[in-house]
C-alpha cells in the first residue's frame, strides 16, 4: 500500500512540476533561458537581488513605450514570476538614454530602487519601495531625495540598512550626496549629507550596508580637471546622523601618484560582514592591473597601501576584476580578463588572496581560459558552498556572446566535470550580466540579451553541481526532509 501511495504522489508531483514549467521557471536548457522581459522595444540594464525566501527581485529599464521606465519583477526560488509577465512599472520616465540606478532590499523583504526621475521641473533622484505583492509602498511618485535646483544628478545607489531603514547615495555636480530614510520615507539625516572634494570631483561608485545601521560608500575622485588621474576612496557613515566615521579625508583605497582608474569605471565592493569592506578594481595607469584591498571596520587597511596585485606577470595586462569574500576564512577570490601586451588576445584568470594579503594561486594566478582571439567580458564571481563560481561571456562573433561558468575549490582546481557549464548558448549579444546567490544555495544570473534597440532581459539559475533547472528536488523526485524549503521552492 505504501508503494502505491508513493507512485500516486509521484504522479501528482509530475503534474505540479509540469504546470510550473508551463508557467515559466528555471530552464535546464542554456539555449532557452527564462525570459523576464521580452516585449517590444528594448529592455536593458538588469539587476538582481536575493530575497529571504530563496527567490529574487530583478529590475531593468523598459523602453517599450519610450522613456526607459523603471520596472521590477519578483521570482520565487523555482524561477516562477510572482507578478504579471513583464513586471511592475515602478516609474514612468521620459529619458532617451540611461545611467546606472540602484536596487536593494530592506529587512522587511521589500525591494528598494533609486533612479533618476524627470517627472518634475528638474531631474531629481527618487527612491521607491515595492512590497512582495508588487504594490508601490510610497505610491507612484516615490520619495524624492535630492533637491537639485537644476544641478546634474547621476547614478544613484540604494541599500537597506540593518536597522530597518535605507540609504540612497548619488552624484550631484562635483559632490557625493547621501540621505537616510525611515520605512515611511521620512528623511533621517536632515537635508542630507554632502561630501565635497577639495579639488576635482567625486562620483558615487558603490554603496553597501554595514554594522549597526551604518553604510559604507565608495567613490571615484577625479583629482583635478579632465583628464587628471582618478583615484578610489571610501567612507563609512554613522547610523544616527551620517557622520563620517573614517575621517574627513576619507580612506584612500587607491591613490598612487600619477596612477589612475579607467575613465568611466566605477568598481563595486562587498561588505566583509565585520564592519569593513572588500574592494577589487583595475588601473589604467601606470598599467592595466587588477588589485584587491580589505578595509577594516575602523578604516585601517588590512593589506599594504594601494592593495594587492592579483598577478605579477609583467608581460600581460588585466582588467575588470570581480571578487567574492569568504568571511569564514577571510579569503578573497577574484577573477578577471587577462590580455597580452597589445590587447589582441584574451583569457580568464583568477586568484585567491589570504587574510594576510598573500597570493595563493601562484603569482601569475590561475588560468581558466587560455589567451585566444575571443574577448572575455562580464566576469562575475559568487560563492557556493564557500567555493568560487565564476561566470563570463565570450565573443564568438559580433552579437554572439555565449555565457559560461565554472567552479573552483580552495586550491584552485576545477570542481565540475566537465569543468565549464554553459549558461546561455543562443547566438545573441549578451551584456550587463548580474549575479546573486539564493538563500536556497544556488546562483542566479540576469542579463541584457540582444542588440541595444530590441534587447530582452533573460535569467538563468546555476546549481552547486553545475547543472541548470529545477531546484528543491532529490533525484528520485521527492522533497528533502526540510519541508519549509520544499514549500519555498515550488510554485
Amino acid at each position: 500500500m505504501k508503494h502505491v501511495q508513493r507512485a500516486g504522489l509521484a504522479s501528482v508531483l509530475a503534474l505540479v512540476v509540469s504546470a510550473g514549467m508551463a508557467a515559466g521557471q528555471w530552464s535546464d536548457d542554456p539555449a532557452a533561458n527564462l525570459a523576464l522581459a521580452d516585449g517590444s522595444g528594448a529592455q536593458v540594464q538588469a539587476k538582481i537581488a536575493s530575497t529571504a525566501d530563496g527567490g529574487f527581485y530583478v529590475s531593468w529599464y523598459d523602453d517599450g513605450t519610450g522613456g526607459f521606465d523603471v520596472t521590477l519583477q519578483r521570482l520565487d526560488a523555482s524561477g516562477v514570476e510572482q507578478w504579471a509577465h513583464g513586471g511592475v512599472l515602478v516609474k514612468d520616465r521620459g529619458f532617451s538614454s540611461t545611467q546606472d540606478y540602484g536596487l536593494g532590499i530592506d529587512t522587511a523583504g521589500n525591494a528598494l530602487l533609486a533612479f533618476r526621475d524627470d517627472s518634475g521641473a528638474n531631474v531629481e533622484i527618487t527612491a521607491a519601495k515595492v512590497d512582495p505583492t508588487g504594490s508601490l509602498v510610497w505610491g507612484a511618485a516615490g520619495i524624492q531625495v535630492s533637491a537639485s535646483s537644476g544641478a546634474f544628478v547621476a547614478a544613484p545607489k540604494v541599500v537597506g540598512t540593518t536597522d530597518g531603514n535605507l540609504v540612497v547615495a548619488w552624484t550631484q555636480d562635483a559632490d557625493l550626496k547621501l540621505q537616510k530614510l525611515d520605512p515611511s520615507g521620512s528623511p533621517l539625516w536632515g537635508s542630507g549629507v554632502t561630501v565635497s572634494p577639495s579639488a576635482g570631483s567625486f562620483s558615487v561608485s558603490d554603496l553597501r550596508a554595514s554594522d549597526g545601521g551604518t553604510v559604507i560608500v565608495s567613490f571615484t575622485h577625479l583629482t583635478g580637471s579632465f583628464p587628471s588621474p582618478i583615484h578610489l576612496k571610501a567612507q563609512k557613515l554613522a547610523s544616527a546622523d551620517g557622520a563620517l566615521l573614517w575621517g574627513a579625508s576619507h580612506v584612500a583605497v587607491y591613490d598612487v601618484m600619477g596612477g589612475s582608474l579607467q575613465i568611466g569605471n566605477f568598481p563595486t565592493f562587498e561588505s566583509d560582514g565585520a564592519g569593513g569592506a572588500v574592494f577589487a578594481w583595475y588601473t589604467s595607469s601606470p598599467s592595466l592591473q587588477c588589485r584587491v584591498q580589505r578595509i577594516l571596520a575602523n578604516g585601517a587597511e588590512a593589506f599594504s597601501h594601494q592593495g594587492v596585485e592579483l598577478s605579477t606577470n609583467g608581460t600581460r595586462l588585466r582588467v575588470s576584476p570581480d571578487a567574492a569574500w569568504n568571511a569564514a576564512t577571510e579569503e578573497i577570490y577574484a577573477f578577471w580578463t587577462e590580455t597580452n601586451g597589445n590587447q589582441s588576445l584574451f583569457g580568464l584568470y583568477g586568484q585567491k588572496v589570504d587574510s594576510t594579503g598573500a597570493r595563493q594561486w601562484t603569482d601569475d594566478g590561475k588560468e581558466l581560459v587560455a589567451l585566444g582571439s575571443e574577448q572575455i567580458t562580464n566576469v562575475r564571481t559568487v560563492l557556493l558552498d564557500s567555493e568560487p563560481v565564476v561566470a563570463w561571456a565570450r565573443s564568438v562573433a559580433f552579437d554572439n556572446q555565449p555565457i559560461a561558468a565554472s567552479r573552483l575549490d580552495g586550491a584552485g582546481d576545477f570542481v565540475w566535470t566537465p569543468a565549464v557549464t554553459d549558461l546561455a548558448t543562443s547566438a545573441t549579444g549578451t551584456s550587463r550580466l548580474a549575479a546573486a546567490v539564493s538563500t536556497a544555495g544556488f546562483a542566479a544570473y540576469a542579463w541584457q540579451d540582444g542588440d541595444s534597440g530590441t534587447a530582452d532581459i533573460l535569467a538563468q539559475n546555476l546549481k552547486p553541481d553545475g547543472t541548470l533547472g529545477a531546484v528543491g528536488l532529490f533525484s528520485d523526485g521527492f522533497e528533502s526532509g526540510d519541508t519549509s524549503a520544499w514549500s519555498a521552492t515550488m510554485p
